[in-house]
């Protein structure tokens, strides 16, 4: 008897252990899916900005909301803003790569293209950052990976061509420019897997957070921004409310609180499977422009996303790894070293 009794009570610690473990899951699973549905709404929102808006002074102000918020959660969470200046020209060159680059790529994207075909042109990034690695990072180019290019290559070449969205001013460039900043935001990953890999092979230096290299490649960035935004005279611009809303919704939502989220999920049960639901990004992205905008779907939109999914199923099955690479938005690293997504 007391033998069973010790069995019941392990079985029920066991079962309550369970119970408890599920609903944090549950918890994280939701805030990830609330971050996928604000960063795929991000697009919708940007054409808004970016229809009647100067594309670069909206990123300008964006991240001078940006910069000072993540410097002050920096001052919060860990008291310093130091940084090692041997890390200063790196983490400029990223900057430019992830926030100057990227920023002025998207919002021109969707200013000259629908914003659901953009939205399912920058799922491909994932397919980018594998291909790339087998250049920056010396990993093997297997045919797997080169299939998976070629299917995503294939659904971008399917939305620009066949898509229904025609009233856009120039639907192959905006297509374009999406691409190309899929392509910055592929080397910034790349790139800064391999910089965060030396760093914290030498044991001895000093390692920088996530959030601090997050706020500094933003402020490094954003610097670069300004001069552009000038040439843009934004001030002969009529800026209303729904502009600053939708501003501060990108600089907050999506930025800030989408950031912060997405490394919960991170943390609580790794990048693997927080990565899956980096899919759904396309998905709210359609979606939303067709509620928001009034965008038109056609069955090659679905063409279009399956052949960019499969291509990124494919550079995943490739991978060997545990660690998988894939972009983080806005810069964040894990402990091993490797960029999330």
């Amino acid at each position: 008897m007391p033998l069973k009794r010790n069995t019941e009570g392990v079985t029920t610690t066991a079962h309550s252990v369970m119970v408890r473990a599920e609903h944090p899951n549950w918890a994280v699973y939701s805030g990830l899916v609330f971050t996928m549905f604000v960063w795929g709404l991000a697009w919708p929102v940007g054409r808004l900005l970016a229809t009647n808006l100067p594309p670069v002074s909206i990123a300008a102000i964006r991240y001078a909301i940006v910069v000072p918020v993540l410097f002050a959660i920096l001052w919060f969470r860990e008291g310093s803003f130091k940084i090692e200046r041997s890390w200063i020209p790196t983490l400029v060159a990223i900057g430019v790569l992830n926030t100057t680059l990227y920023q002025i790529f998207f919002l021109y994207g969707v200013k000259y293209a629908a914003a659901s075909d953009d939205s399912l042109v920058i799922g491909i990034g994932p397919v980018l950052i594998a291909v790339m690695a087998s250049f920056v990072l010396k990993e093997r180019l297997t045919g797997t990976k080169i299939l998976g290019f070629v299917s995503g290559l294939a659904g971008i070449i399917t939305i620009s061509i066949l898509s229904p969205n025609t009233q856009v001013l120039n639907r192959p460039l905006g297509v374009t420019l999406v691409f190309g900043g899929a392509t910055a935001y592929a080397l910034y990953t790349v790139i800064l897997r391999r910089f965060i890999a030396a760093n914290r092979a030498n044991n001895h230096g000093f390692q920088q957070s996530s959030l601090s290299i997050l706020s500094w490649i933003s402020l490094f960035g954003w610097f670069f921004l300004i001069p552009f935004s000038l040439l843009e005279a934004p001030w002969t611009y009529s800026w209303d409310p729904g502009s600053w809303l939708g501003i501060i919704y990108l600089a907050i939502l999506s930025t800030v609180v989408g950031y912060f989220l997405y490394i919960e999920g991170v943390s609580k049960i790794g990048a693997g499977r927080s990565g899956i639901f980096g899919n759904l990004v396309p998905v709210f992205g359609v979606l939303t422009s067709f509620l928001l905008l009034g965008e038109n779907l056609s069955p090659w939109t679905a063409v279009s996303f399956l052949l960019i999914l499969a291509g990124v199923l494919l550079v995943n099955k490739s991978r060997k790894s545990p660690h998988s690479l894939r972009p983080l938005p806005e810069g964040a690293v894990n402990s091993s070293g490797h960029v999330d997504l």
